[in-house]
Formats: C-alpha cells, structure tokens, sequence
C-alpha cells in the first residue's frame, strides 16, 4: 500500500524546502523527496545575496515580490537558528552598486527611477564611494548607495529549512521521483525508485529537472540551465563593510565565515554561442572562469591581487524563458503546483514562494494568491520552444 501524506514536495533546494518548512508549520503532513541530497543542486552554489537592486525584477508586482520575501528573512532566519542551533552567518548592511563605465551608470539610474519609491537608495559620487571603502579602484564613476541589502550561507539555509521543516514534522525520502500518480486529470501521488507516495497535493520543485514531469502533465515546463561559477578568497585585509556589486562586475562580499565571496559568471560573460546550455547541473569549475572573476574583482579591488583562493563553486541555475519564476497551478490538472524556474534568485524568493504556495493549499488549491499571479504557467501554455539564450544573454547577478 502507498505511503499517505497531505503533500509531496519534489526537490529539496531552497525553493522545496522553503515549501516544506512553510507547510510543516502550519500542521500539514509533508513528504519532502529529494533524489541526491539536500541543497545539491542550484541552492548549493549559490552566494546568498538578497538585493532589491539587479535587473531581475521589473516594476509592479515582481518587484513587490521581491520586497516582501526581503522582509521575511529576518525573522525567518532567527526562527530557523532557534530551532536548529545553526549559524546561518546573515548580516544585513548597507550596499554599493557600482558603476566602472558609462553604460553602468546609465542602466543603474534607469533601475533607481522607480526602485526608489520602495527602497532607500541614493546616488553617491566616486568621491563618496571612496570615503566609504576607499580601497576600491579610484576609475569608478559612482554608485548607488542602499541602506540595506542582506547575505547569508544559502547551503547552510537551505539545510536548516529542511532540518526545520522535520522539527515541524516533516519527513525528508532520500528517492529519486521516477513519475507522477494520476487518475484523469487530477495527480494524486508521486511514483519513486522504491514504492509510491499518495498524496492531496504534489508540489513541483525541482530545479533544472522539473522539466522531466512535463510529458506527464501534458504541458510544458520550461527550465533550462544557466551555468555560473563563484570563487571564495581569503583576504588579509580588514573585511568590506558593504555588500558590493556592479552590473558587468558581479558581487563582491566578506561573509561572516571570514571568506570574501566574488563572481559570479551568468549571461554577461558569454556570446550567444558560447552561453552554457546544458540540460543539467554542471558543477565542473572551469579555469576561464577563474580567470575572468579574478579579473573582475581586481579591477573593482585592485588589492585583491594579494588574496588567496579558497575554492571555487560551479552549477547551474533553473532558468525561465522571461526569468521570472514559474509558480502555481498546472491548466487543466488538479493535485499539482509549479515552484520553479527561478533562475538566480531562488534563495531570495524561496520564502516568500513557499508563503503563496502554502496559502494556495491551504486554500483547498481554489484561489491562487496575488502575489503569484503574475507567475503562472499558463503564461507558457501552447509554447513548443523556449527562449533560453536571450533570457541568460539578460540576466544580471
């Protein structure tokens, strides 16, 4: 006989696992499956950066989005310390975005036109730039100055959401998700390596391989696969006091563990016909990419020249044909829900992702949230080919 829980929960990054703690807290019975390990795809690698700032999301309700999954962050985080005992090393202070060359200028200014009514941003010149880290290249031209942005250890999130969501009673299976159970149109388990699961509801967060479920579900799921890359240094110096990042430069930030964090590699680093498409997780470090993040950095920090490399980080993120993230019901299926395809921002939006997710359930999956609507899969229905290098050409980290 299946096994019997109130929701299946297919992968365990941050996304699914958000979706289990969420759940779990609120007394519904959660299986979370996960077919590696927990937090071993795009969550592993990621840098945990939460800004409002980037290119990834637009004005209105995508923006709004963002802005209150920020807002969950603090009190989610102490929650989950209390209750695993882990150090999740998040540090909220302030934040540079800055501009090396004119067209950087002209993007981030464009970007505060309308950022500006919902976040505390200003622009500041070189000079004070440089009275706030003058250890920074003297060629800059400026920066956005934000009185707040946050970081954390996305693997070490991603393993207290779990650990959480089992304190919760949750019950995290090690199994490989080979199928979905049907009958006509509604889902009602999920079909693993070794015995079925049955369930009210399969909740579909899995990355760069939610795609394989489509077939089943006779409508696509488009997630291709955005390979980036990160290095840690170990740097003498005193640590940055702000979180830094540039359009064309990437990020550059002391974590609390003592590491400076810098990359990563995303569209800007590639033509359209060197852009990394695979059809999986792609966790090989690549020296092209060492060399170019390196350069990046020393060009921002030039005293990085003297930092020691640590260790450098690969994968590939869940990317979506508009880079926005796929959230909701299936058309023309009960029993399932989307949760994916948040390209480089699922650390960012996993709580506030699984917030919805475990609202539309509650909800007996009858009316889905505002805050999803924008995030359908319905947006994609009748597509037969995604977009993937345009959208990866514009993603900005």
């Amino acid at each position: 006989m299946a096994e019997k829980v109130d929701v299946a929960v297919v992968g365990a990054g941050v996304v699914g696992a958000s979706v289990a703690y969420y759940l779990a807290r609120e007394g519904i019975k959660v299986a979370l499956l996960e077919r590696e390990s927990i937090g071993s795809g795009s969550s592993a690698h990621a840098t945990g950066f939460i800004s409002l700032l980037g290119t990834e999301f637009t004005p209105g309700p995508s923006f709004q989005f963002g802005l209150d999954s920020y807002r969950e962050f603090p009190s989610l985080v102490e929650e989950l310390e209390g209750i695993t005992g882990m150090d999740l090393l998040y540090q909220r202070r302030p934040s540079l975005r800055l501009a090396l060359e004119q067209s950087e200028e002209v993007l981030i200014k464009e970007l505060m036109e309308w950022q500006k009514e919902h976040v505390s941003i200003r622009w500041i010149s070189a000079e004070d730039v440089h009275e706030i880290e003058p250890r920074l290249t003297p060629s800059l031209l400026g920066a956005v100055y934000e009185d707040e942005s946050a970081q954390l250890d996305s693997y070490r999130l991603n393993l207290a959401l779990a650990a959480g969501a089992e304190a919760k009673g949750s019950q995290t299976i090690q199994r490989k998700v080979t199928g979905l159970l049907s009958e006509g149109d509604r889902i009602t388990g999920v079909r693993t390596e070794s015995g079925d699961i049955s369930c009210g509801t399969v909740v579909i967060a899995a990355g760069l391989w939610s795609p394989s479920f489509q077939k089943e579900l006779g409508f696509p799921i488009p997630v291709g696969a955005l390979k980036g890359e990160r290095v840690l240094l170990k740097y003498a110096g005193d640590p940055l006091q702000v979180l830094i990042s540039s359009p064309k430069r990437g990020h550059m930030i002391s974590r609390l563990d003592g590491f400076l964090s810098a990359g990563s590699t995303g569209g800007r680093d590639y033509d359209q016909d060197e852009l990394y498409q695979g059809e999986d997780m792609d966790r090989v470090p690549t020296e092209r990419a060492r060399v170019e993040i390196m350069q990046r950095a020393i060009d921002v920090f030039p005293d990085l020249e003297n930092a020691e490399l640590v260790e450098q980080l690969a994968g590939s993120r869940p990317l979506s044909p508009d880079r926005h993230p796929i959230i909701g019901p299936v058309p023309g299926k009960e029993g399932v829900v989307l949760a994916t395809g948040h390209t480089t921002k699922g650390i960012h939006l996993g709580p506030i992702t699984a917030k919805a997710v475990t609202e539309y359930i509650q909800g007996g999956c009858k009316k889905v949230p505002q805050p999803i609507e924008m995030f359908l899969p319905d947006r994609f229905a009748g597509m037969t080919q995604a977009d993937f290098q345009t959208a990866g050409l514009d993603v900005d980290e």
